[in-house]
């Protein structure tokens, strides 16, 4: 069906399948942090969600433009969006109670 073209999934490193979600939207940027997977996608989302269990840690963020790249700053204070037409977006990370 349609609505299953896009899904996540999550594997240990030996192989064996953990947990699966179904995406709404064509992701196009990814980053891991060691709690959270951080997923750019074509229809202008950020969303951040939880590494085990792949459930969305905070609502998406909508970024207008389509996300090209997305990374994590070393202190996980922040998070890099690169958009489509060139911009740079921070956005303020932390906990997720705090974003």
């Amino acid at each position: 069906a349609f609505q299953d073209r896009f899904a996540l999934h999550l594997y240990s490193v030996n192989g064996k399948h953990l947990s699966s979600v179904p995406l709404d939207e064509e992701v196009t940027a990814m980053c891991l942090t060691e709690q959270f997977v951080v997923l750019g996608t074509t229809q202008c989302g950020l969303e951040i969600r939880d590494l085990q269990s792949l459930k969305a840690a905070v609502p998406p963020v909508p970024m207008r433009v389509p996300v090209r790249s997305v990374s994590v700053t070393k202190e996980k204070s922040h998070i890099l969006v690169g958009l489509e037409d060139g911009k740079l977006i921070v956005v303020g990370a932390g906990q997720p109670a705090e974003v």
